[in-house]
């Protein structure tokens, strides 16, 4: 029988409205595990907490010890897969940092829940149960970090919570889901691409800034100021800032900040046809990376564990634009 480790840090699932005030973290790993009946048939689950808190409090220093601790419960040989329930809010952003940083073939599933214990329909004890499933499941060794919510098994690398409230909230809209779990087990449909694996060195002091209609520079002199090492910059389309942003940008790349575009639509590849200013050519010129068909957050996480490692400006081009 395969033996599972769940890995806790709070979020939804972990939470209850115990007096009317509102749903707080309360439930404990072993609590959840107590209410999931017919887990005997399925694994041996232990349980272990790394933090008990909203996903929203989550930070890159917990990320970074949630990833060696993932390695370190892999590398036992007493344990064949990782779960790791997680608040949603950040949920996607961790299971990326893991997808990037532990090197095993064994499986790791993040889940969570888009209600909390107190509510009809509570979705807990329904995606850890299919979690724990997938984490004991053959077919899921050297899939990478993945994702399991609402019956579905997605790639940490494409994954992202596209709804507030909705139980179906995690798509992945460029490619769908790896697999669905049916009454009978998980189902896998595709693998995801070879990635590189990196140790968890992490660069805090990176920026994620959008663009929109008529913005201006403040955001980047902001961060040019708060002497940040890499910023991240979500521009229109294939590759594309207003103009009055390219004085402070030159700015930061003068001052050896590294600045990596990616586009601010949900899907798509940095490239266009255009030969004016601010577009992707001229951009390139200038000295930007591009991280092409990844979200701003999780290239910010990526450039975050670049600029960690010490990679040379070529090598982190070329990881940047790894998909």
């Amino acid at each position: 029988m395969k033996r599972i480790v769940v890995l806790t840090t709070g979020g939804t699932i972990s939470t209850r409205d115990v007096d009317g005030s509102g749903a707080k973290p309360t439930l404990r790993g072993e609590d959840l595990l107590r209410d999931i009946p017919g887990l005997s048939s399925i694994a041996q689950v232990s349980v272990e907490e790394l933090a008990f808190i909203p996903g929203a409090f989550m930070t890159l220093e917990l990320m970074r010890q949630m990833s060696e601790r993932a390695s370190t419960i892999l590398a036992r040989p007493n344990v064949d897969g990782l779960v790791v329930t997680h608040g949603t809010d950040t949920l996607e952003e961790s299971a990326y940092l893991l997808y990037l940083t532990v090197d095993s073939e064994k499986p790791v599933v993040f889940t969570g829940a888009m209600r909390n214990s107190s509510q009809i329909g509570f979705d807990g004890y329904r995606n850890l149960y299919d979690a724990i499933r997938v984490a004991a499941h053959d077919s899921a060794r050297g899939m990478g970090t993945m994702v399991v919510l609402n019956e579905e098994i997605h790639s940490a690398r494409w994954v992202t919570k596209t709804n507030g409230q909705k139980e179906d909230a995690f798509k992945s809209p460029a490619t769908g889901p790896l697999g669905v779990i049916y009454g009978d087990g998980p189902r896998f449909f595709m693998r995801p691409m070879p990635r590189t694996v990196h140790p968890p060195k992490l660069e805090p002091k990176v920026d994620l800034i959008r663009l929109f209609v008529d913005c201006d520079d403040k955001f980047i002199r902001a961060s040019i100021q708060a002497g940040t090492r890499g910023i991240v910059l979500e521009v229109f389309g294939g590759g594309r800032v207003n103009p009055p942003l390219l004085p402070a940008i030159d700015q930061a790349l003068a001052k050896g900040l590294t600045v990596a575009a990616t586009t601010r639509c949900f899907t798509g590849n940095m490239w266009d046809m255009y030969g004016y200013e601010g577009a992707f050519r001229d951009l390139q010129r200038r000295g930007l990376l591009f991280a092409h068909d990844h979200p701003g957050h999780k290239a910010r996480i990526k450039l975050a564990v670049a600029l960690g490692n010490a990679f040379s400006r070529d090598r982190m081009s070329g990881y940047l634009a790894e998909a």
